[in-house]
């Protein structure tokens, strides 16, 4: 499996620019250019299915940095510049490329360093719309966000500087599904599998570049955000971590991938956090060539739907940004059923998948 879970990038910053607003302003330039290395952050956390350890060659990463402050809605980044991912013979990321010029910086003290990217060649890097906050997100991409603020202290960089680390993280949570035939009354054969998954609503979702980064690996931090719900109770209203999902399972879809045992199928998805919520994330399963006679009686098409779940009892759902849900699922003729998930790389909330409906194929 592919494990960018925590992931280091290293990284030569030989260009200036800053983003507000959703532009790219430039800078003077100062007398020290900097290099960063590569580091890798555990646990690991699996995200994609099949690869290396390394980000994605080519993939886009935006550098933002900070002098003598921390980000917030007040203070706009000092300096920013955009990369592309150099993967060695190794697999691993070893080094950004700058897309523009030489990135050097003043002599000075407290320099801090936030970096982001979507693990993708594709995909661009969100700009920042405020002076910490970018614009919307979506669904689908493996948001990674790294930190180094010399501990707190900032960095003081003189004539000279040494290496400075960078190491990611995941930002967005990762759904895996595992299918395989029940053992009583379980198809004997199946050529295929697609399955659909509901998107998140990721209207005015955001990554806060102030939000608190944790200096420790033991949990993922809370990256992602949506705007102020207003309260019931009379409280102030604090940004939401997680959206609420859609109605129909049509925001994602993609093909399982077989099993070495021409029974099983896995598959997985990235999506933005989701909230508390009682009505759960539709999911539809879509088989071809599935029998239950050992080849007999073979059937074109045949689909399963559900809701996935959070609790035991279906009461609400919690994705939380950083982890990996995966779950079972058993399918019988008439029926599917899911396991509670492994969660890497903590065990927390469970999920489950509930409401689970046959439909039979047209």
């Amino acid at each position: 499996m592919k494990g960018i879970q925590w992931i280091g990038g290293g990284i030569m910053l030989l260009c200036f620019g800053a983003c507000t607003h959703d532009k790219w302003t430039d800078f003077s330039d100062g007398a020290v250019e900097l290099g960063f290395t590569a580091s890798t952050e555990k646990p690991e956390v699996s995200r994609t299915l099949g690869g290396t350890t390394a980000l994605t060659d080519g993939a886009n990463v935006a550098v933002h940095v900070w002098k003598g402050a921390t980000p917030s809605e007040m203070q706009k980044a000092a300096y920013s510049n955009t990369y592309t991912v150099r993967n060695n013979a190794a697999g691993t990321a070893d080094e950004l490329v700058p897309t523009g010029g030489a990135m050097k910086v003043e002599s000075a003290a407290g320099y801090r360093f936030y970096a982001l990217s979507t693990n993708s060649a594709q995909v661009a890097v969100p700009g920042l719309s405020s002076n910490c906050r970018t614009v919307s997100l979506r669904n689908g991409v493996d948001y990674l966000m790294a930190v180094n603020d010399n501990g707190g202290s900032g960095f003081s960089i003189s004539t000279t500087s040494d290496l400075i680390p960078l190491a990611f993280r995941h930002l967005a949570t990762q759904i895996v599904l595992k299918v395989s035939p029940a053992g009583t009354n379980g198809y004997t054969t199946a050529s295929g599998l697609v399955v659909g998954i509901a998107a998140v609503d990721s209207t005015d979702s955001y990554i806060d570049l102030s939000a608190s980064w944790s200096s420790s690996s033991s949990a993922p931090s809370t990256m992602i955000y949506w705007p102020a719900r207003a309260t019931t109770d009379g409280s102030d209203p604090v940004p939401a971590t997680g959206g609420v999902p859609l109605e129909q399972p049509d925001g994602q879809q993609k093909e399982a991938v077989k099993g070495d045992d021409n029974l099983t199928f896995t598959v997985s998805f990235i999506l933005l956090p989701v909230s508390t919520t009682a009505r759960g994330i539709p999911l539809q399963m879509d088989f071809t060539g599935l029998s239950f006679d050992n080849g007999t009686n073979t059937l074109p098409s045949k689909s399963y739907t559900a809701r996935m779940m959070a609790t035991g009892d279906a009461s609400e759902l919690v994705l939380k940004g950083g982890y990996t849900y995966t779950f079972d699922a058993t399918i019988t003729r008439n029926s599917a059923s899911f396991s509670l998930p492994r969660i890497d790389p903590w065990v927390v909330d469970g999920v489950n998948l509930d409401e689970i409906v046959e439909v039979d194929p047209i």
